[in-house]
């Protein structure tokens, strides 16, 4: 356990001391009287402009010196919940950035980080892992070496356990009640897909002939999963969505698509499922989930998506522009319809939802919008801007190159 260190919860808490301005009106008249003895006459009236013209002189100095970045400046005057703070490694990944706890986590090159909201780390743990990627619940996350054996689970107190596993792992997800899951290899398969319980016990697994896993999920109690493979017919790709329910030994359904790729899945419901494709997007709901809805990206380009499994909603940001420009945020939702949409001039790159509130990040700015199209407020960012995420309807976490923003708005 040489490798994990906790950092104990303590926090330096900045003191506002008052200042008070103090003018000749505050001495005694006798006192004030006192220092006109000396012949020197206080004109008011010319002190005034002379005050003035020093305050405009500076803040001209710091518009010229922050011109690139005033704006940011200004919108972030009396926000003392705003934080900036180095990324711990050398780098980060956007799918390695998440809500979690009461702040945020990542997992860099060397480490798993977890920050409270002010930017403060209060846990970290290192890992030896070439391709570490990190998949969360609200309080508990796995991160494992992506195409080796290695994994380790932790909150944000303490690593709760770490093991090299018999085969490589290829995709993995856990619940909130810990249990876990993994897609391996396997001698004589194409993927090999496994449930475990918390205590480490294998609980279901099913090994696949007819394709290769690209993506699955848990559902919040860990008795059943997605599953998204792709295969191979006449030349053309095939994806298939299978759902899976851990009390019965074959999938309860299955779904084929042909000439799509499918990259990403999870629940909006428990009796509904998304899946994320290069064409279109699929909601698969109903009984024994044996309806599947079909969103077409209708010849746009998907530039970023956001599956928020708290409201069952999936955001599609689709750019009608080759520079990816001009983009429809379309919300989702768990029965496969489009319930709202977002329109906006940006080049959106990363997208985040909660509640009523979106988040779009352009790499140059964060935007903020309700999800009636009412635009809100932006800030400035710099332009390493990578992922971004929502922790509230007016906070938002940064990730970039390397730094970690939360921007109050």
């Amino acid at each position: 356990m040489g490798l994990f260190r906790k950092k104990p919860n303590h926090y330096a808490k900045k003191r506002k001391d008052d200042r008070k301005v103090m003018s000749y009106e505050d001495l005694p008249l006798e006192e004030y009287e006192k220092q006109n003895d000396s012949g020197i006459k206080l004109d008011k009236k010319k002190i005034f402009i002379a005050v003035l013209i020093l305050l405009v002189l500076v803040l001209c100095v710091v518009v010229y010196f922050t011109r690139g970045s005033i704006s940011s400046c200004v919108s972030n005057i009396g926000k003392d919940d705003s934080f900036t703070t180095l990324l711990s490694g050398s780098k980060a990944d956007a799918g390695n950035f998440r809500n979690f706890s009461q702040g945020i986590a990542y997992t860099s090159d060397t480490g798993f980080i977890c920050l409270d909201s002010n930017g403060q780390e209060v846990f970290s743990a290192q890992h030896g892992f070439a391709r570490p990627v990190m998949k969360t619940t609200d309080d508990i996350a796995l991160v494992y070496d992506l195409g080796s054996t290695g994994f380790m689970i932790a909150n944000d107190e303490e690593v709760i356990h770490t093991s090299d596993g018999e085969y490589n792992i290829y995709l993995a997800d856990i619940a909130s009640n810990g249990s876990y899951a993994f897609v391996t290899d396997e001698n004589g398969y194409n993927s090999r897909f496994a449930v475990y319980t918390d205590d480490h016990k294998i609980r279901y697994s099913y090994s696949f002939t007819e394709c290769y896993i690209t993506s699955m999920a848990l559902n919040s109690d860990a008795t059943g999963a997605v599953i998204c493979g792709i295969s191979a017919d006449n030349g053309s790709s095939l994806s298939i969505i299978y759902v899976v329910d851990f009390s019965e030994e074959k999938p309860v359904a299955k779904h084929t698509i042909e000439g799509e790729t499918i990259f990403d899945c999870n629940y909006l419901s428990r009796h509904s499922v998304c899946a994320i494709g290069t064409d279109a997007s699929y909601v698969i709901n109903g009984s024994k989930f044996s309806g599947m809805n079909k969103i077409s990206y209708s010849q746009m380009t998907l530039t970023a998506y956001d599956i928020n499994t708290d409201v069952g909603v999936v955001a599609l940001s689709l750019s009608r522009s080759g520079d990816g420009r001009n983009c429809s945020v379309e919300y989702v939702n768990a029965s496969g319809k489009i319930e709202k949409t977002v329109e906006t001039d940006k080049a959106v790159m990363s997208v985040s939802t909660y509640k009523d509130r979106l988040a779009v990040c352009d790499g140059q700015g964060v935007y903020l919008y309700r999800n009636n199209g009412e635009f809100i407020s932006g800030q400035s960012v710099n332009s390493d801007c990578k992922q971004i995420r929502l922790a509230s309807t007016n906070y938002v976490y940064v990730l970039g190159l390397s730094h970690i923003n939360g921007m109050s708005f």
